[in-house]
């Protein structure tokens, strides 16, 4: 009876297979791309679940240990994270802009609104006027300052998010031809 379950141990070895677990937080918007591409470099995914904290999605992978080209493998994937916070970094940059210049509009308006308010308190009913005009003027102008850097911001980055998504999917495609 020992022998037998000695037998069934050894032939259970012999289908063993060791695993590696990786776990990413990724952005929500951003979890096709990870599992898509993890896929390549010879991860599957076990689960995926939403992060308490944050708006992020965290992504459970196992792979082979024992997969061939691992090295390699493991080189593209670096490659690949590198290429993904180049393409978060700059698909934030336009929003970040656009946001410090509305933000810095809206506060030069409010200064003036604080001088034409002091103006006023002081008696100074023409220096109130001649401040009160620009900081309304500004105030007005914040929002569509926002839209139009946003715009422009986002055009002009475009070559460079496609050029990077590009080089995303070739060294997915490299790590792909490894497998």
């Amino acid at each position: 009876m020992i022998a037998g379950n000695v037998n069934e141990v050894s032939a259970g070895a012999k289908d063993f297979i060791g695993y590696e677990y990786k776990n990413i937080s990724v952005p929500s918007l951003d979890e096709g791309l990870y599992v898509d591409s993890y896929r390549a470099f010879g991860w599957a995914l076990e689960s995926s679940e939403q992060d308490k904290l944050t708006s992020n999605i965290v992504l459970k992978f196992k792979r082979d240990r024992q997969i061939r080209n691992k090295a390699e493998l493991s080189r593209l994937q670096r490659q690949f994270d590198s290429y993904a916070m180049q393409v978060r970094g700059l698909e934030a940059a336009p929003k970040s802009r656009a946001r410090m210049i509305s933000l810095s509009v809206g506060i030069i308006g409010c200064a003036f609104l604080a001088g034409a308010t002091f103006s006023y308190m002081s008696g100074f009913i023409v220096a109130m006027v001649l401040l009160a005009i620009p900081g309304f003027l500004l105030w007005l102008i914040a929002y569509p300052s926002y839209t139009r850097v946003l715009a422009k911001t986002t055009q002009r980055n475009a070559p460079q998010v496609d050029a990077t998504y590009d080089a995303v999917y070739e060294t997915t495609k490299k790590a792909s031809q490894l497998l």
